[in-house]
């Protein structure tokens, strides 16, 4: 499905996703947005560490930096 929304997004002309996973990994209800390892393992990278959680962007369209 994470792939399918970036191909997605990246046909529509969208330059980058992000994400906001916990830093933790607790396997519970409010982890509904997915785990670091699985945005890591799909090309996406840490933009910045807050004390909730992470703010993760994969770059779509090569040659744009935002």
């Amino acid at each position: 499905m994470l792939e399918r929304v970036c191909k997605n997004a990246a046909q529509e002309g969208f330059d980058f996703v992000e994400a906001y996973p916990y830093k933790e990994s607790s396997y519970q209800s409010s982890d509904y947005g997915g785990h670091f390892e699985m945005y890591k393992k799909a090309g996406f990278h840490v933009l910045l560490e807050a004390e909730q959680g992470l703010v993760m962007r994969k770059q779509l369209n090569k040659g744009v930096s935002k």
